[in-house]
């Protein structure tokens, strides 16, 4: 029956090619030793070529007698195989069940890149599946990880596949007293000392005594769970997108777009950022740091700033928020002069030039940063000086000679103090500003095509402003 099943599954779902070079983590276990069985033992137009990856943890004393028992079942099956140990394994304290995974992970993906493999194939099971759920509920984990373990899902740059999912390991024990597969049983599944452990030799039992149908609840349970959030996801994701940007150190959020949705909306929007957080930058929020953002966005005080973890900041400024990371300020030109067809760094993501039109030599290095520029008809000085804002710099608005302080513009046009502080200014050789630079040139940038252009400034830059 077990072997049909996973026929079937095969055929159906078709997770490799025939032929395709796998690898399969076989820790010698009853689960990976079955699940090698069954994958040696596919028809031919099914059977793919495998691989076999094992890892000596060196965390009991018969770690090395499994490591010797695997690498002689694949010798003796013809199937090529790589092993590695763990060094470090008896000196780590803390959560060694994750440095366990980490290390064990990062090898496969070593011998994936090494062999040109793109799919891994692991022996998790039914009772795996439980486990975690139940792991996850315990723990207060979020909604989106109480899915469970996934059938298939991104392994680095490839793809990692568990087809025994849906078999309980009873099954895999029978199985394998029926075709004599050979296996070894880790001692230390018997230790109640784990939470693991005990969800798996007491609770997990307990509650299959309650109702014999439980393995089968939970795991409905776990996939109307994962179609209820595929649907949160079509809905909400769009308008994340339109709320919130990513760049290179920091997420920002457009609060004007953000408070047009529901406060239910909203909250799933957070979720969405602090999952995000997580994924791309390894920068986990508990629920409490979550909560006090949500209270914060939606807060009347327009101005906040503190530390979330490590050197990563939120800080809100009008109508923008950022979650964002203090990194050691690079060293930045406080001031450059700069004469008329030439340009000069600023910062190594950053470039200002000043010519006569026609006459532009812009690096080719920076050809593919974003850009800005102000032009106009005529030329009020050979040189102007780039630097950056000072407390009293005026910008000229109009010809009657009308201007604004240039800490007056920034909060009239409610720019954030993180925006501020990426801020340059360019005067001529009178010190009138004459470009806010991005934010506002002077009335005398040309507005109407049918000028005559003479002269252009222009600000190459390699991250969004």
């Amino acid at each position: 029956m077990l072997e049909k099943n996973f026929y079937q599954q095969v055929l159906k779902k078709k997770w490799w090619q025939p032929k395709e070079k796998i690898l399969v983590g076989v820790s010698g276990g009853v689960d990976s030793m079955v699940l090698l069985y069954l994958l040696s033992n596919l028809p031919e137009e099914l059977r793919p070529d495998i691989v076999v990856a094992h890892i000596n943890h060196q965390l009991r004393e018969i770690s090395v007698e499994e490591e010797a028992f695997v690498m002689k079942y694949c010798m003796e099956a013809n199937l090529p195989i790589f092993t590695t140990s763990w060094l470090e394994g008896k000196t780590i304290k803390g959560n060694i069940e994750q440095e366990a995974r980490d290390f064990r992970y990062n090898f496969f993906n070593e011998i994936m890149e090494k062999k040109q493999i793109k799919k891994i194939i692991t022996g998790h099971h039914k009772n795996d599946q439980a486990e975690t759920v139940l792991m996850r509920l315990i723990n207060g984990g979020r909604i989106q990880t109480m899915t469970g373990i996934q059938e298939t899902r991104p392994f680095f740059n490839n793809k990692v596949i568990r087809p025994l999912l849906s078999i309980e390991k009873k099954e895999l024990y029978a199985y394998a007293k029926e075709k004599n597969i050979p296996f070894y049983e880790d001692e230390t599944n018997n230790q109640m000392d784990y939470t693991r452990n005990r969800l798996r030799k007491k609770i997990i039992p307990d509650l299959v005594e309650e109702n014999e149908q439980f393995l089968e609840h939970l795991l409905w349970f776990k996939e109307e769970l994962a179609i209820n959030l595929s649907l949160v996801e079509e809905l909400i994701r769009p308008k994340f997108n339109q709320c919130i940007t990513f760049s290179e150190d920091y997420w920002r959020i457009d609060l004007p777009i953000y408070y047009t949705y529901s406060s239910k909306e909203q909250h799933i929007i957070l979720d969405f950022l602090v999952s995000d957080c997580q994924n791309k930058k390894g920068l986990i929020l508990n629920r409490k740091q979550q909560a006090q953002l949500e209270q914060n966005i939606v807060g009347t005080k327009p101005n906040l700033d503190y530390p979330l973890k490590g050197n990563w900041y939120f800080k809100k400024s009008y109508a923008k928020c950022f979650i964002y990371q203090k990194k050691a300020k690079e060293i930045v030109t406080e001031k450059v002069d700069i004469t008329l067809n030439s340009g000069a760094f600023l910062s190594s993501k950053e470039w200002v030039g000043f010519f006569e039109i026609g006459k532009e030599e812009i690096p080719k290095e920076i050809m593919t940063w974003n850009y800005a520029e102000m032009v106009y008809s005529e030329l009020l000085s050979e040189k102007v000086a780039v630097r950056k804002p000072l407390p009293g710099d005026r910008l000229l608005l109009n010809e009657k000679g009308h201007k604004k302080k240039v800490s007056r513009y920034f909060i009239d046009e409610k720019i954030s103090v993180y925006e501020r502080e990426e801020a340059w200014v360019v005067q001529d050789q009178a010190e009138i500003v004459k470009w806010l630079v991005p934010f506002r040139e002077s009335y005398l940038s040309i507005r109407d095509e049918t000028a005559k252009i003479q002269y252009k400034l222009v600000y190459y830059y390699k991250k969004d402003k």
